[in-house]
């Protein structure tokens, strides 16, 4: 058995998870998909920083005492998955980024999107863009996932990746659907520039929710 800890993105909660757990659980898998502060059922909560987020998780792994963790990040995921990491790496089995923003030690998530500028105050919530059919994203997922989906906090892209780094295996796995200008975009360049090895899935970005049955067999490749 395997202990799978799965952190959602920017303006989605615990429940985008939803359609990839069952692959997990049904492989005999532990699994966990908690909504960060200011996301899904805990969107009123009010969010600090990346730190807010960072305790988030590590309280509810050393809650539930959980060790050899795979833990999973997805999108803006990626980020507090990595800090956690590098909070308590003797907790992590392995760290996997899913379609992930990753910045190094001291850089902030917002120096990963290409063309940023004018950035707005840190107290600012970044509303949610309205999902639209179209790609992988059928009409059913979108009625169902955009009620669901609320603003983000902007105060955690401001604050940069704590260090140092800790040595956790790590893998990438990219959607080869994400459109063009994703902060994922400026990571798997990156990892090419780097000569780092990754892995494609033929889905877009919310691949958790348009491709579950591939993401969960990338996760248990691991």
């Amino acid at each position: 058995m395997t202990v799978f800890l799965l952190v959602h993105g920017a303006f989605r909660g615990g429940w985008s998870w939803r359609r990839v757990r069952p692959y997990l659980i049904d492989a005999g898998h532990d699994v966990y998909a908690p909504s960060l502060s200011g996301a899904g059922e805990r969107a009123a909560v009010p969010v600090a920083g990346l730190s807010t987020w960072v305790d988030d998780v590590v309280g509810l792994i050393e809650t539930e005492d959980l060790h050899d963790v795979v833990l999973v990040g997805h999108s803006q995921g990626s980020l507090v998955a990595r800090a956690v990491a590098d909070a308590v790496p003797h907790r992590i089995r392995h760290l996997v980024h899913v379609d992930g923003a990753v910045p190094d030690v001291g850089e902030r998530a917002v120096d990963l999107t290409p063309g940023a500028a004018g950035l707005p105050p840190r107290d600012t919530l970044i509303p949610s863009r309205a999902p639209v059919v179209g790609g992988d994203l059928d009409a059913e997922t979108v009625a169902w996932m955009a009620p669901r989906l609320t603003p983000t906090p902007f105060a955690p892209s401001l604050d940069p990746r704590p260090g140092p780094a800790a040595e956790v295996p790590e893998t990438y796995v990219f959607c080869a659907r994400t459109p063009a200008g994703y902060p994922s975009e400026t990571t798997r360049a990156r990892l090419d520039e780097r000569g780092t090895p990754y892995a494609l899935i033929d889905a877009g970005h919310d691949a958790p929710l348009t491709a579950p049955a591939l993401v969960a067999a990338s996760l248990m490749q691991i």
